[in-house]
């Protein structure tokens, strides 16, 4: 399996607090890491999975660049986006990206079926933005204040608006195994 990283970070020092952790689940397998400013350079058919990694909460600049992400939805490869990498891939879609600041530990209550985790759970967030309803997605769970997984209705397309490489670690292991 060949797994794509692509750093949200604006900032090089965030990437150690934002992709390493990501890069220490999925060592074993063979994968190329990324920064979005730099996505023109990629050949994304020879990916099987795509992992869009966070970044910290001042670091919004990747919103600059929601549309160079909108091309991913071409290709047939699975994606998980993991906080801003949530918000990429709902954009990618259409969905309306809202300012919702979730700080700290909440509790995650599963709505759908779901394929990452199984029973409700304790996520870790950190993000300024979300969205308050989807219409290309199923959403498999949500907080008290917001919506914290999503499934696309067709594609294997997934994201968290939480950071499971904090505490939730087999969710990335899980998504792997799809």
């Amino acid at each position: 399996m060949n797994i794509l990283l692509i750093s949200t970070c604006k900032e090089k020092l965030s990437e150690s607090e934002f992709v390493t952790p990501i890069v220490e689940i999925i060592k074993s397998f063979e994968y190329d890491q990324v920064n979005y400013k730099n996505l023109e350079t990629i050949n994304f058919r020879i990916y099987d999975k795509l992992i869009i990694c966070g970044t910290s909460l001042q670091d919004n600049d990747y919103l600059n660049y929601l549309d160079d992400f909108k091309k991913l939805k071409n290709h047939s490869i699975d994606i998980l986006g993991i906080c801003s990498g949530f918000q990429i891939v709902c954009n990618m879609f259409g969905e309306e990206i809202i300012a919702q600041q979730e700080i700290g530990m909440v509790s995650v209550e599963i709505q759908a079926q779901n394929p990452l985790v199984s029973g409700d759970f304790q996520a870790y967030n950190m993000h300024n933005y979300s969205v308050d309803k989807v219409t290309s997605f199923d959403v498999l769970a949500k907080s008290e204040k917001t919506i914290q997984m999503i499934r696309h209705k067709t594609m294997n397309v997934f994201g968290v608006s939480f950071h499971p490489e904090v505490r939730n670690e087999q969710i990335i292991t899980n998504f792997l195994s799809i």
